[in-house]
C-alpha cells in the first residue's frame, strides 16, 4: 500500500521563495541578453549610419583638392553639405557635422597629421581629407536596468583622388601641340581631331583610332563605341593604337551625340542616345566646311562669351538646344536634327569626352600603324560632320585632372583613367 508524502506548510513556503529567486535571477540574465541584441544592435546601426556619412563628407571633399587656393573652402563647404544629407539613429535625426570635422593632409598620415582648414592645413599640397563624426547620448533601452548609461560611438573616413579604371574614351586622336604632362594644349583651345583627305597625307589616316588594333573588331568596332558609352577600360600610356583610312558609317555614329541622325540611318534616339544639347560651334577661319560662324573667337565654347550670340555648351545643356536650323555645320538635309524634347528625354551627357593624345607625325609617317597613346585629355566635341572633314575638339583638361569635367567619370582602380574620389582608410 502506498504512502502519501505531505509537505508541511513551511517546507512549501521555502519552495516558492527559491522559486521567486530564480525567476528573478532569470529575468535579469534575460534583460542583459535582450540588451545585448536591441541595445548593442541600435549602436551598431548608428555606429554605420555614422560611418556612410563620414564617408559620404570624405569622398566629396577629396573631390575638391585640386591644388586651388580656395580647395579648402570648397572641400568643407561640400564636405557639410553632402555628409550632412544622412541621417542616424535609425533615420531618425540628421548628422550633425562642423567645419572643424574636416581635416587635411598632402599624405596619408597618422590620424594626428590631419590639419583642418583654421589649424592651417595647405590648399595647395593637401590631397587627402579626412571626416572624423561622433554620436553621444545613444540610450540604453534595456542595458540601463544593469545600470549602463547613454553610450558614444564614432565614426572616421579619409580619402584622396585615383585614377579610374572603366572611364570611356571616343576613338579618335588629339594631336600633341608640345610635351607632357599637358602636351602643350591650352584650356579653352580648338584642336582639329580628324583631319580631311589632305592631311596628314600619305597614309589614308584619318586619325580614327582603334583602341585594339589586332582584335579584328574594325569599322564596326569603332562605330560602336561612337554610337554607345567609348572604349572603357583605357589602355594604359605606351599602348599601340590605330585605324587606316576613312570608315564609312563613322560620321553618322559621330553625329549622333549631337543628335543629328542621318535619315534613313541605323542610328536614333533610343539605340544611340544625344548629348543634351546639339548645339554645333564652328568658326569659318578655322573651319573650311563651316557656313557660318557660331563662336568667335574659337576658345571656351564650354562655358565662356561669344560675339555671336550663340549660348555656350552649358547654357545649351540647361535649355536643352537642338543643333542650329541654319546647318552651320554644313551636313546638309541628309541628316535631321532632334527636337528639344528629345535631347530632355534622351539626352545624357556625350559631348564632354576623353580622347588619347597621339604624335600626329607619326600618323603621317607610319604606315601601316599603330602609333603609341601618349596621354589621355579631356575634350569638348564642338561639330558634327558629313564626310571626310575635320571634327574640332576643345581642350578642357588633361583627363586626370582634378579640375576637369572628366575627373569624376569611371570607377576607382585603373592606371590611366580620369582622377575620382577614393576611400583609402
Amino acid at each position: 500500500m502506498k504512502k502519501s508524502v505531505h509537505l508541511l506548510p513551511h517546507s512549501r513556503q521555502r519552495q516558492r521563495g527559491a522559486v521567486a529567486i530564480i525567476v528573478g535571477l532569470c529575468i535579469v540574465v534575460l534583460i542583459g541578453m535582450i540588451g545585448l541584441v536591441v541595445d548593442l544592435g541600435h549602436m551598431f546601426i548608428t555606429k554605420t549610419e555614422l560611418q556612410n556619412a563620414a564617408d559620404a563628407c570624405a569622398l566629396a571633399a577629396a573631390r575638391e583638392l585640386d591644388g586651388g587656393s580656395d580647395a579648402l573652402v570648397r572641400a568643407e563647404n561640400v564636405g557639410l553639405t553632402v555628409g550632412q544629407r544622412n541621417n542616424v539613429d535609425l533615420q531618425a535625426t540628421a548628422v550633425s557635422i562642423v567645419a572643424n570635422d574636416i581635416s587635411f593632409s598632402a599624405t596619408l598620415s597618422p590620424n594626428s597629421g590631419y590639419l583642418t582648414r583654421s589649424a592651417g592645413a595647405n590648399p595647395t599640397t593637401s590631397k587627402y581629407a579626412m571626416c572624423t563624426l561622433n554620436r553621444s547620448g545613444i540610450a540604453m533601452w534595456f542595458m540601463q536596468v544593469l545600470g549602463t548609461g547613454d553610450q558614444a560611438v564614432g565614426a572616421q573616413a579619409v580619402a584622396t583622388v585615383a585614377p579610374s579604371q572603366t572611364t570611356c574614351a571616343i576613338p579618335i586622336g588629339i594631336c600633341e601641340q608640345g610635351s607632357a604632362p599637358t602636351f602643350g594644349f591650352t584650356l579653352g583651345q580648338w584642336y582639329s581631331g580628324k583631319f580631311d583627305s589632305s592631311a596628314p597625307g600619305g597614309t589614308g589616316s584619318y586619325n580614327w583610332l582603334d583602341f585594339s588594333p589586332n582584335s579584328g573588331g574594325g569599322a564596326d568596332e569603332l562605330k560602336d563605341l561612337l554610337k554607345g558609352a567609348g572604349q572603357c577600360e583605357l589602355p594604359p600610356i605606351g599602348a599601340l593604337v590605330g585605324q587606316q583610312g576613312q570608315i564609312s558609317g563613322l560620321s553618322d555614329a559621330w553625329n549622333s551625340r549631337f543628335g543629328v541622325y542621318k535619315n534613313g540611318g541605323q542610328y536614333n534616339t533610343t539605340t544611340s542616345p544625344p548629348d543634351f544639347t546639339g548645339l554645333g560651334y564652328t568658326n569659318t577661319t578655322l573651319m573650311t566646311f563651316a557656313t557660318a560662324t557660331t563662336w568667335d573667337p574659337p576658345q571656351n565654347a564650354y562655358s565662356g562669351t561669344s560675339t555671336t550670340g550663340t549660348s555656350n555648351y552649358l547654357a545649351g545643356q540647361t535649355a536643352r538646344t537642338p543643333y542650329q536650323n541654319t546647318d552651320p555645320a554644313d551636313i546638309g538635309n541628309a541628316y535631321n536634327p532632334s527636337s528639344s524634347a528629345n535631347h530632355s528625354q534622351y539626352g545624357a551627357n556625350r559631348r564632354i569626352a576623353i580622347a588619347p593624345v597621339v604624335d600626329c607625325q607619326d600618323l603621317a609617317s607610319s604606315n601601316p600603324q599603330p602609333i603609341p597613346i601618349l596621354g589621355y585629355a579631356c575634350v569638348l566635341m564642338l561639330n558634327p560632320i558629313k564626310g571626310p572633314d575635320d571634327v574640332f575638339l576643345e581642350f578642357r583638361g588633361m583627363a586626370n585632372d582634378a579640375s576637369s569635367p572628366c575627373a569624376s567619370y569611371g570607377i576607382p582602380g585603373g592606371a590611366a583613367g580620369p582622377l575620382v574620389p577614393v576611400l583609402v582608410q
